[in-house]
């Protein structure tokens, strides 16, 4: 017989062993090939998901701020507060009608006496509703905390006793039947704030 080319023979030893198998596929690829990997999900869900972002370290301090109760209700009862001067500014410039109205007899008053008596009737009535706002905001946000704090829920019913333990309190000097009244009328307006506003 006629020997093997000896260059045949190293050819040989050199080929891989899996030359005839082919290479794995990527795994990309190998999810797009693979029918098992594609599923209706899949394909619904394909690029709509991102990356989770880990919230630092500011994030996560100004949470637990604003979840604190006395912070909450300081900001409540400020926004009343401005709530409240709007509103007595918005009442005192109804009630300057005939404010400069001289008595029979008497010469008309003159523009500063005018715009004297109007500037102290916005004063006293933003005041006044300042107070009342203000109080109500710090008082219902500061007891709605202190109900899911105890709860441990956030629902609607956080809100609906807030607003029964506010119109109550704010109703003390009325006595009982204020009370009842105030806390009934107040819950029920919570409450209804808080289905149409959708809050929880």
């Amino acid at each position: 017989m006629a020997e093997q080319p000896a260059g045949g023979e190293a050819a040989a030893a050199a080929a891989p062993a899996d030359a005839g198998v082919p290479a794995p596929a990527p795994a990309e690829e190998a999810a797009e090939v693979n029918p098992m990997l594609q599923t209706s999900l899949t394909r619904r869900f394909q690029g709509r998901f991102k990356p989770m972002v880990m919230p630092t370290y500011d994030l996560i301090m100004q949470e637990d701020m604003m979840n604190n109760c006395g912070v909450r209700s300081v900001i409540a009862g400020v926004m009343g507060a401005c709530l409240g001067v709007a509103f007595g500014v918005f009442t005192a410039s109804l009630d300057t009608q005939g404010i400069d109205a001289a008595p029979l007899g008497e010469p008309a008053k003159p523009t500063r006496v005018v715009l004297r008596e109007t500037w102290m009737l916005m004063r006293e009535k933003s005041r006044s509703y300042a107070k009342g706002f203000g109080g109500m905001g710090l008082l219902y946000s500061g007891t709605e905390c202190v109900i899911e704090r105890y709860r441990a829920r956030h629902d609607a019913w956080n809100a609906t006793l807030a607003g029964c333990a506010t119109g109550g309190l704010m109703a003390t000097p009325g006595g009982p039947k204020a009370m009842c009244l105030g806390c009934a009328s107040f819950a029920a307006f919570s409450t209804a704030i808080e289905y149409f506003t959708g809050g929880h």
